[in-house]
């Protein structure tokens, strides 16, 4: 049951009911790939202001369950839009398929991070209406999401880590601190991430955790280790082969969790 009142009423892009399960990206290259492969008659169903949707079916184990893969705009405030209006359209269980925005290195590529809780929303937490004092609080992703998705890593045995994710607003100066004008300042920041040890950044995990705690809805957020650091784009030569084939085992482990029935809690 939704904790707030608002409903596809209020919306500006997404004006029409959407499945109740699906994954997001902010690359919508991604969100394209995945659904030609994965979803059975895709229909782009909505396409505008940096949102897209593409919905369709999905069958596993004879079962067949309508699905959507979204792509929304890069950055807290605009994926925040997104994400209100998806959760104000139906979505009830949604898995961001992120990039991890720290450095990475091609070793790095096989494995994926699980994010165990999300820091860093500032502004949006505050125009969110949160306290001051409980801006810079943990947005956590739904423990029991977060569950089968482990499961699913264990069954396709893929390697994963738990990992913070710091919001940054900033791409560049949080992967180039000496390039800006005032780099001291973003190393302490840094310094104070590293405080916890292995961690990762993102632009839009912290924002779908508040939203889908706003809606009453379940959330989770993996973020793919793909090799950006590099003269070619991050999908060309190589490295981009192989980030491309990852990517579409980790939606596959996605894709299982989404499916898999919940555990029960009685």
């Amino acid at each position: 049951m939704k904790k707030c009142s608002f409903s596809i009423e209020q919306n500006v892009i997404v004006k029409e009911p959407i499945p109740k399960k699906g994954i997001v990206s902010s690359n919508p290259e991604r969100s394209l790939r995945l659904s030609t492969q994965f979803l059975e008659n895709p229909v782009v169903k909505i396409q505008s202001w940096g949102v897209g949707i593409i919905t369709g079916n999905i069958t596993r184990d004879s079962v067949r369950e309508e699905f959507f893969f979204a792509y929304v705009p890069m950055g807290a405030s605009g994926s925040a839009h997104a994400f209100h209006e998806i959760f104000a359209a139906g979505a009830q269980e949604v898995v961001r398929l992120g990039s991890n925005d720290v450095w990475v290195e091609e070793k790095d590529m096989d494995s994926l991070v699980l994010v165990s809780e999300s820091r860093g929303l500032r502004g949006l937490a505050w125009d969110h209406g949160r306290e001051e004092k409980d801006v810079d609080l943990p947005l956590m992703p739904d423990a029991e999401l977060k569950q089968r998705l482990i499961a699913s890593c264990k069954k396709n045995r893929f390697p994963f880590s738990e990992r913070v994710c710091f919001n940054v607003d900033d791409y560049h100066a949080y992967l180039y601190p000496d390039l800006m004008e005032k780099p001291q300042r973003i190393k302490q920041r840094l310094d104070t991430y590293h405080s916890f040890g292995p961690y990762s950044r993102d632009m839009e995990t912290a924002s779908l955790f508040l939203k889908a705690d706003q809606f009453g809805t379940k959330a989770a957020s993996v973020l793919q280790n793909v090799f950006k650091q590099k003269k070619e784009s991050p999908y060309e030569g190589s490295s981009g082969d192989k980030a491309k084939i990852n990517e579409s085992k980790i939606a596959e482990i996605v894709i299982h969790a989404l499916l898999t029935q919940p555990v029960s809690q009685y």
